[in-house]
């Protein structure tokens, strides 16, 4: 198996476009150790990695005495030494070959260029870190805040429970992706817009407390929310009764509003980045981390675009210019899916779901869902409309179609007819006796009305 072909069989790495693959192989070495040798010492500098190619290797972590407090095996395809990569700090650990072991060697300068060129590459990077933090792995702090445990995982990474150490507060601190975190310029241009979201504050919009920069990525210290996210809430529900729809669709909305007239635009409104927060109150998250996704065909150079393809609004597939109407489009395939149940479009590659959204007619949710309400079967349809200056875009009539319908009053009291005689000089004694009596019927929930008959029933005068 040559090198390239190898690498083609290591998750991120698999990634990569078969016509770039020779040249990806071609920065990185081939480095062979016998039984018994070192591949790497604790305590020594860490501007390596290594991808097992062949062969099994024993890592152990020593304390301060040299007394042995953990160790484990890895194998082909399994990587080693990317923490000293990723943190600049000294190797962790002893790495020791236990027969003939042959290593692809991944240099820092080298690795850094990968995951600029190939998002996949940092997903990947990504995610050894995340099990590093997941499992303990000798790291338990991210800057100030001590680690819990894991949250779950999100579009643009994965989250985890901290406590700050001084203050004693619960946060969730959610680690972004290094395919985000190493793009040219994004570090500069998220700490200053997370500075300014953090002043977003609103009901429905998830509070931003922090900032912590660590292993070679970002980290967004946020508000613990007890509820998971709306995502989850549909894969254990399946489509939602419109009236719970509604109500979820229109704080998404209120959130949004209040964003767009700060000047924000989402770019990433999908199920997975509304947090639950408990009952019927929903949160907006992730502000500004659109994830990039790879577009291109077969042996393409790919190109990337922001966003969630299932949920990427016409003008973001065709990388052109998007503002507000961007979001409101993504919440109208949120809106969709809740009432239906499925996504207006399911495709086999992301090219194909691009092209879709740019080009094709979403299925009519009256159809696809008869119940319901005509309100928000004219939400969704003016959400989805492909050319963004005929989409549905005013806050007014949006908050109007997710309103909850107003109740109908119908007057279910019986009515009774009571005729009264009396002799003109009791008039006084009556009047007294039928105001008491409307007091009497008021404090029932009834009215009293009277009609005077002058002449006998047949003429009728109101007093």
């Amino acid at each position: 198996m040559s090198l390239a072909e190898f690498l083609s069989s290591v998750p991120g790495f698999s990634e990569i476009p078969a016509a770039d693959m020779a040249e990806v192989a071609a920065i990185c070495g081939v480095r062979r150790f016998a039984a018994g040798e070192a591949l790497m010492r604790q305590g020594e500098a860490g501007n390596c990695m290594f991808l097992i190619r062949q062969g099994r290797v024993r890592v152990v972590k020593k304390d301060d005495r040299g007394v042995e407090t953990a160790s484990f095996r890895l194998g082909p395809r399994e990587p080693v030494g990317e923490m000293a990569l990723l943190t600049g700090e000294p190797r962790s650990a002893d790495v020791v070959a236990e027969e003939p072991v042959e290593a692809v060697e991944v240099r820092r300068e080298a690795f850094a260029a990968l995951i600029l060129e190939y998002p996949p590459v940092g997903a990947f990077l990504t995610e050894l870190l995340g099990r590093r933090l997941e499992e303990g792995g000798g790291i338990t702090r991210v800057g100030k805040y001590r680690l819990l445990g894991k949250l779950g995982r999100g579009g643009t990474g994965q989250v985890f429970e901290a406590v700050h150490p001084s203050l004693g507060r619960t946060v969730a601190i959610k680690m972004l992706s290094h395919a985000l975190a190493m793009r040219p310029g994004f570090r500069e241009h998220f700490l200053e817009e997370a500075r300014t979201i953090a002043s977003l504050s609103h009901p429905n919009i998830v509070t931003i407390y922090d900032t912590e920069a660590a292993y070679a990525t970002l980290f967004l210290v946020m508000e613990r929310l007890p509820g998971g996210d709306l995502s989850r809430i549909m894969r254990e529900s399946g489509r939602l009764p419109p009236p719970r729809a509604a109500v979820i669709l229109a704080q998404v909305a209120e959130a949004l509003h209040h964003a767009h007239e700060q000047g924000f635009v989402h770019r990433d409104v999908k199920p997975a980045n509304v947090a639950a927060c408990g009952g019927d109150r929903f949160k907006l998250m992730d502000f500004g981390l659109a994830r990039p996704v790879p577009v291109g065909g077969a042996g393409e150079r790919p190109r990337t675009v922001d966003g969630t393809p299932h949920y990427i609004a016409p003008e973001t597939a065709l990388g052109k210019a998007v503002d507000g109407r961007a979001d409101i489009y993504s919440l109208g395939v949120v809106a969709f899916e809740m009432l239906a149940g499925r996504l207006p479009f399911e495709r086999d590659s992301v090219q194909q779901m691009l092209r879709a959204h740019a080009l094709e007619e979403p299925p009519d949710i009256a159809a696809l869902a008869p119940d319901t309400p005509a309100p928000l079967v004219e939400f969704v349809r003016g959400t989805l409309i492909k050319d963004p200056t005929r989409r549905l875009t005013s806050w007014e009539r949006i908050r109007a179609l997710l309103a909850p319908p107003q109740p109908i009053s119908i007057d279910t009291r019986r009515e009774e007819l009571l005729r009264l005689r009396f002799a003109p000089k009791k008039q006084a004694a009556v009047e007294r006796l039928l105001g008491a009596l409307a007091d009497d019927v008021r404090a029932l929930g009834g009215e009293l009305s009277r009609a005077r008959f002058e002449d006998g029933p047949g003429r009728r005068h109101e007093p």
